[in-house]
């Protein structure tokens, strides 16, 4: 009797169902994701650990003398700099663009970085607590690199504090799109309010980010409270950040302040592309560049809420407060609901006609919620360009010309500020380009998006205006931070 075994087609088709079912079990645990999953619950774990100790370190140490949380003008970050040494050990000179000039970080050296003693990565002598010191090494970020904005950021502010991480994991970020302090710990841990995770987009080499859902205002460092006085004026209701003669109180650590999200307290207005760029590194971030403001909007106008009659590319996508009334910038509301406050609609944006294009708010795909990336305040982004080497259709020189009308690009391209779809301009709501073009013009500019209170049409999530140089300010020009 001769022993019964498997053909070759049915070893075949054996494989062939393994195969399909190896296939179905990578694309249903998704493993990149669960990897991130993981680091991201060791990330709340380190804040969890962080904050227990901190506050274990202010209870026992309070009353010594030599007790310390840090200096409040500086922001301390989980990634040592080679260049460091455990004596000064605030040497950042070799970190990535993310840490620019004007910014006071305080990284340590790679020998000592997760001593739990002041020659650590934070300025607390953990070894000093009675009971002894709640770790052996300082928790760090699982991935703590600056380039992928993955590490953690500690603040003091006197007696309080505040600990930072950032989530990468698709099911974590939508925790934070809940909770937006869900990856912030400490007794100040509300103090730069909130920020908004941001779906990556490969188009734009975008990986996962946060953004500050509010254009920036200026917070007291100390107790967290937006400043109110309109010192640009209550017909513009922005905080004036130095114009000459009228405000040497500017946001800056030095006066005690940090630019900050939320909804509560006048934006930051007359601030130059440099000065913004400064006051995000103050707060561990970057000025949002022209990419990051590319993949909100594309994600934006991807989205059919955010489209007058609910369906993309038909009628206009929401272009905010533009059409000046009232002539000044306005605040957001606490609630997102009232995403019409301070324009000429109702507040709950439930009127019809022309009110409608005033809504304010922007929702992306994963559920996050953006305030004004059209209208009501020009926005710096991080990139210059020369005058000669920006876009324009027919002949050269400044003018507003809709995106359909370009016909050069000089050395941008459709991508780099135009809409998802190259047909849509200002009657989709997508607004205007600003720009020259003329040969010789050697001039450079910033990248100003959105438009402004008084901008009409020209106004729109897509709108770049580049005409004004990284030293320039205006009392319609704000900017926001994103991470």
């Amino acid at each position: 009797m001769l022993d019964k075994g498997f053909t070759l087609i049915e070893l075949l088709v054996v494989i062939a169902i393994i195969a399909i079912l190896a296939v179905v079990v990578v694309l249903t645990l998704n493993p990149a994701q669960l990897l991130a999953q993981s680091r991201d619950a060791n990330r709340l774990s380190d804040l969890a650990t962080l904050n227990s100790a901190i506050n274990l370190y202010t209870t026992d140490q309070g009353g010594a003398s030599n007790f310390s949380l840090g200096t409040s003008s500086v922001t301390y970050v989980s990634i040592p700099d080679p260049n460091a040494t455990s004596t000064a050990g605030t040497d950042c000179s070799l970190m990535s663009g993310n840490f620019l000039a004007g910014g006071s970080f305080h990284c340590a050296a790679s020998s000592t970085y997760r001593n739990a003693s002041t020659t650590g990565w934070l300025p607390i002598n953990f070894n000093s607590i009675s009971a002894g010191s709640p770790f052996g090494s300082l928790p760090v970020d699982p991935v703590n690199s600056t380039s992928s904005n993955f590490y953690y950021t500690y603040e003091s502010f006197g007696t309080t504090f505040r600990v930072t991480a950032v989530p990468e994991s698709q099911k974590y970020q939508a925790m934070l799109v809940q909770n937006p302090l869900a990856f912030t710990v400490g007794s100040a841990a509300n103090l730069t309010g909130a920020w908004v995770p941001v779906p990556g987009n490969s188009t734009f080499g975008t990986g996962n980010f946060m953004v500050m859902k509010y254009d920036a205002s200026c917070v007291n460092r100390t107790t967290g409270v937006g400043l109110t006085s309109p010192l640009d004026g209550t017909a513009v209701n922005g905080y004036n950040n130095g114009g000459a003669g009228v405000n040497t109180n500017n946001c800056s650590q030095a006066n005690g302040y940090a630019p900050a999200s939320i909804a509560t307290g006048y934006p930051i207005v007359d601030v130059s592309q440099t000065q913004a760029a400064s006051y995000c590194a103050s707060i561990g971030a970057h000025l949002m560049t022209n990419a990051e403001w590319q993949t909100i909007a594309w994600n934006a106008e991807g989205q059919g809420s955010n489209w007058y009659g609910g369906t993309v590319g038909t009628n206009y996508v929401y272009s905010g407060h533009n059409d000046n009334i009232p002539a000044n910038a306005s605040l957001p509301s606490t609630s997102d609901s009232q995403n019409c406050v301070g324009t000429d609609g109702p507040s709950s944006c439930g009127g019809t006609g022309s009110a409608n294009s005033q809504i304010r708010t922007l929702t992306l795909s994963n559920g996050s919620i953006v305030w004004d990336m059209a209208g009501n305040l020009w926005q710096w982004t991080s990139d210059t360009i020369q005058g000669q080497n920006e876009p324009y259709g027919g002949s050269p020189g400044f003018t507003w010309r809709q995106y359909t009308a370009i016909t050069n690009w000089g050395t941008m391209t459709q991508q780099t500020a135009g809409p998802l779809n190259n047909a849509w301009s200002s009657t989709q709501g997508m607004g205007e380009i600003y720009s020259d073009g003329t040969s010789g013009n050697t001039t450079v500019y910033g990248f100003l998006r959105g438009g402004g209170w008084g901008n009409g049409a020209n106004a729109g999530v897509e709108t770049l205006n580049l005409s004004l140089t990284p030293g320039g300010t205006n009392n319609s020009v704000g900017f926001r931070c994103a991470r």
